[in-house]
């Protein structure tokens, strides 16, 4: 299996948007309330994408054999001597979970990162997403902080998580779901 990473065109947003909600629906059945799950359209992320990119946020997508099986966002903060990225989203189509797919993505997400003048990354991840948390941890990233969020009619406990890059002392918050 051949995959390639890449920023996508303008253009591929509805592809995108598509393969975030297999895979929203996948990572996240049993973990959120199914009426709020069954609600979601393929072309939810669209708008979601589109005011990232006007933001300046970096999207990536893993694509095998023409077909987009990944996609990931992030921005990269400045606060004063502070440039971090603040990871918003990475996601998988199911039937790639557990091939080293993940892993290679992720390697290229922190190599854009480290490009851009990221000295750390923040995240947020639901605390029940025990096969996330594992994922997150097998690369280096510890969990600061739980705290609850109330989202759509549902509460949420959630997790903040850190990877320091290149030696960076720990520190810092983000808002991240």
């Amino acid at each position: 299996m051949t995959i390639s990473y890449r920023m996508p065109a303008a253009d591929e947003l509805e592809k995108i948007s598509e393969q975030i909600m297999m895979s929203y629906l996948s990572a996240y059945q049993g973990l959120m309330a199914g009426e709020y799950l069954s609600s979601l359209q393929a072309d939810h992320w669209v708008s979601i994408l589109q005011e990232g990119a006007g933001k300046g946020d970096t999207c990536l997508i893993a694509e095998s054999e023409g077909k987009i099986i990944g996609s990931t966002v992030f921005s990269v903060v400045k606060e004063g001597k502070d440039i971090y990225g603040e990871w918003h989203a990475f996601y998988l189509l199911p039937e790639y979970i557990g091939l080293g797919v993940g892993h290679s993505f992720y390697q290229r997400i922190e190599e854009e990162m480290l490009k851009q003048g990221c000295n750390y990354c923040l995240l947020e991840v639901l605390s029940s997403n025990q096969r996330a948390i594992r994922f997150y941890l097998s690369h280096g990233f510890t969990k600061t902080e739980t705290f609850t969020v109330q989202e759509y009619g549902m509460i949420l406990s959630c997790d903040k998580m850190r990877k320091d890059f290149k030696g960076y002392p720990s520190g810092g918050c983000v808002n991240n779901h």
